[in-house]
């Protein structure tokens, strides 16, 4: 229901286009069952997930209604008696109403006409939870557990009050929670023996900090900086707007990424001592992985990363789930153009550049994950139809959070 609300002004929601609620619903119940049915994956759903734990903790289940009297806002003509009303009333919501008064955060307020009972009610929400479907950016899973991060864009900082509640009441209590800087798990890719963060719009340097304080155990840490997009005079942070945006691993030493923001990325690399991290050297993203960790990359073409080729779920080595790239493509492209029409002395190359790669890659049939690159490392893919879950700026890898890995 709040991605309703948030269709109604995509740019306000931090949506990248509007699309088709409906669709996007079935998009969304076709990547789960492709997880349960076709590799037996647990998938759990957030609010399933609180709500049986309500059900077996009277502890969570009072909670949660504090929770939801404390969202709810009254003012006006007999606010005090509607509260006084909603305190009783809130014990006889069912489980759907409480999350959905959690996400869309509704106040009442009230003007009395003529009449005892001529009482006129007006229903506000205060910025629902229109991205909370993302369940990527509100934490990462490390090798010390789960980090609960706090959201860049005011629009989504309340939705970790929700995720931390969750993973409490269903006995997997975070090891740290972000409390000054901003941190988001879109921005943090785990590689074995080193970890990849990515730092720019949505995550900062004193989030990065707290990070490497109280979050992370590995060896080594190699801070990534946002870098521009080399075919923009000036940055767009939305273009490139996490990490898993333009990298990510589908393998043990194979990485799939866009080489030129690769090439320019600059990276702080940290390694631990018994107590702490410390900057140890710095360098590019690209070099990083292949000169220092011996990773094989594989390209992907401009369009291909502006249509979430590297926001792939890996499912085990060599196996991915990957929106597909080709269906995504004509949407994207545009967008792009009407985004490049309004301001061409930015975008214009861009879409120049995106256009020619749309003739090619559709001419040959060899959109990401069909590439020799890919076929050449034995990668094997399950491609997901996700054209309208992606207009909201996310694709298999954003909508999910990994909660164990082996």
């Amino acid at each position: 229901m709040e991605a309703f609300f948030g269709l109604l002004e995509p740019y306000a929601s931090l949506y990248e286009r509007v699309f088709s609620l409906s669709r996007a619903r079935h998009e969304h119940e076709e990547l789960v069952d492709t997880l349960r049915s076709g590799f037996g994956i647990h998938v759990d759903d957030l609010d399933q997930l609180l709500l049986q734990a309500a059900g077996r903790h009277p502890d969570v289940a009072a909670e949660l209604r504090d929770r939801v009297v404390d969202t709810v806002g009254f003012t006006g003509p007999g606010a005090g008696a509607a509260r006084t009303r909603f305190l009783d009333t809130v014990k006889r919501l069912d489980g759907e109403q409480l999350v959905q008064i959690l996400t869309l955060a509704p106040s009442l307020r009230f003007e009395r006409g003529r009449g005892s009972r001529s009482v006129a009610s007006f229903t506000t929400l205060r910025v629902p939870l229109t991205n909370l479907f993302f369940m990527r950016d509100q934490q990462a899973v490390t090798d010390r557990g789960i980090v609960v991060g706090r959201l860049a864009k005011p629009q989504r900082r309340r939705e970790t009050e929700i995720t931390s509640f969750v993973w409490r009441a269903a006995g997997e209590p975070p090891v740290a929670q972000i409390e000054k800087g901003t941190f988001e798990g879109g921005d943090f890719l785990p590689a074995g023996n080193f970890a990849l963060v990515g730092t720019g719009d949505r995550t900062n340097a004193t989030g990065v900090r707290e990070l490497l304080e109280r979050g992370l155990g590995f060896p080594e840490v190699g801070v990534v900086h946002q870098p521009r997009h080399p075919l923009l005079d000036r940055p767009d942070p939305m273009v490139n707007m996490h990490l898993d945006t333009y990298v990510n691993f589908p393998a043990e030493g194979i990485a799939v990424g866009h080489r030129d923001m690769l090439s320019i990325a600059r990276v702080d690399v940290y390694v631990r001592d018994a107590q702490s991290y410390h900057l140890l050297r710095q360098t590019t993203l690209l070099p990083y992985l292949e000169a220092d960790h011996g990773f094989r990359v594989i390209p992907i073409s401009t369009l291909e990363q502006l249509c979430y080729a590297t926001n792939f779920l890996t499912i085990r080595d060599r196996t991915i789930v990957v929106p597909d790239v080709a269906r995504n493509a004509e949407r994207v492209l545009t967008s792009l153009r009407q985004v490049a029409e309004h301001d061409p002395r930015r975008y214009h190359r861009l879409y120049l550049r995106a256009a020619k790669e749309f003739t090619d890659l559709r001419a040959e049939d060899r959109f990401f994950p069909k590439t020799p690159e890919a076929r050449a490392v034995g990668l094997q893919s399950v491609e997901v139809p996700l054209e309208n879950l992606t207009g909201a700026f996310g694709g298999a890898h954003c909508l999910t959070a990994t909660l164990e890995r082996a």
